[in-house]
């Protein structure tokens, strides 16, 4: 069962990056898949089910792979490096995150909004638990951890998705320096 299940989820994802939510069908992510449509029911709800699993499948990947970036003594511009690191790398192989971020923007779909949200906050929640751990360790800084890990996170989404509909894509070193610019 958790073979098909994965099996459903990687077609969905490539239905979802390639039609947008609004043009993924549960038959076309049966094809995909090489499932029958009752297959995917049997899994998933409905088709708004299929993305809230990707996108926590995303999101455990992203918090997994910034968890084995941040390592203890580090300061938290550097925990700040390596997360966008991961960030970057995860958008890099899931390029549903893009179109998530584009196709709320465009269509405002309450499905996509309530996964990009789902997405953002625990994002936003994990920055804060790295924030308030260097707190914890000594570290000072004059926002509070929450507006800290707030404003890297809605910075990196307008600097990868909003600067780059006016200008030529920022490196990725730029963007941590300037990320870091709300921890320091």
């Amino acid at each position: 069962m958790e073979n098909k299940r994965r099996r459903i989820l990687d077609g969905a994802m490539l239905c979802f990056e390639r039609f947008g939510f609004r043009g993924t069908t549960i038959e076309s992510v049966a094809k995909a898949a090489h499932v029958s449509k009752s297959s995917i029911y049997d899994c998933f709800e409905n088709k708004e089910a299929l993305l809230r699993a990707i996108v926590e499948d995303v999101l455990d990947d992203l918090l997994e792979e910034s968890t084995r970036a941040c390592l203890p003594g580090q300061p938290l511009r550097v925990d700040i490096d390596r997360t966008f690191d991961a960030v970057i790398a995860l958008r890099e192989r899931h390029r549903l995150l893009v179109g998530i971020y584009r196709e709320a923007r465009l269509s405002g779909g309450h499905g996509v909004l309530e996964m990009r949200r789902a997405l953002e906050e625990g994002v936003v929640q994990y920055i804060e638990r790295l924030v308030r751990r260097h707190e914890a360790s000594g570290e000072r800084f004059r926002l509070e951890p929450k507006v800290i890990a707030f404003l890297v996170y809605r910075s990196y989404l307008q600097l990868i998705y909003d600067w780059e509909d006016l200008y030529a894509p920022l490196p990725p070193e730029q963007i941590k320096t300037a990320l870091n610019a709300f921890a320091l």
